[in-house]
């Protein structure tokens, strides 16, 4: 009998201090996502900061990362948006947004003037998915970011276009 209610009260121990960093994680992305909503860029990225120093483990690393990635090329700050975008690619390679990194990556390699790491994601871009357009003119692929950026890659016959809340942000051609 004492076996079993120190094992109960061990579990339970050990399982109320995980929830708990749960729900401030949840709290601190919230607060984020408020502050990107109103427009708040900077305090929005602090909030993703404080989740990935503080919840490396957290569920929404792969949404803190591109954010933070997005924050970094607006500065601009390439090398550190390069890695945070890279580290997405690594850790999350099905990722939903991977299309859209990938444009941001080969966007910095341009403005870098390294044309063969451009080319490189060019093809990795081309490639991405291979796309039949047997009855349509393009396919397009959707992607909300934690800033409430909206990104639209539009893939044609022979290139591809990425559009960021709207506007043209890159065209990738053959």
């Amino acid at each position: 009998m004492r076996l079993r209610v120190w094992i109960i009260l061990t579990g339970w121990l050990l399982l109320v201090p995980a929830s708990g960093y749960a729900g401030e994680a949840d709290a601190l992305y919230a607060k984020a996502l408020q502050a990107a909503r109103a427009g708040r860029v900077d305090f929005a990225f602090m909030y993703y900061n404080q989740i990935d120093r503080e919840y490396p483990h957290s569920r929404y690393r792969e949404q803190v990362l591109f954010a933070k990635g997005e924050y970094f090329y607006e500065l601009p700050a390439y090398a550190q948006a390069k890695e945070i975008f890279e580290k997405v690619l690594d850790e999350y390679p099905q990722s939903p947004g991977k299309l859209f990194v990938l444009s941001y990556l080969y966007k910095i390699a341009e403005a870098e003037g390294k044309t063969g790491l451009a080319e490189n994601f060019k093809k990795e871009i081309l490639t991405f998915r291979q796309v039949g357009l047997v009855f349509k003119e393009a396919k397009e692929y959707k992607y909300s970011s934690p800033f409430y950026r909206n990104f639209r890659a539009v893939f044609y016959i022979d290139k591809v276009e990425f559009y960021r809340g709207g506007e043209l942000f890159a065209a990738v051609s053959q």
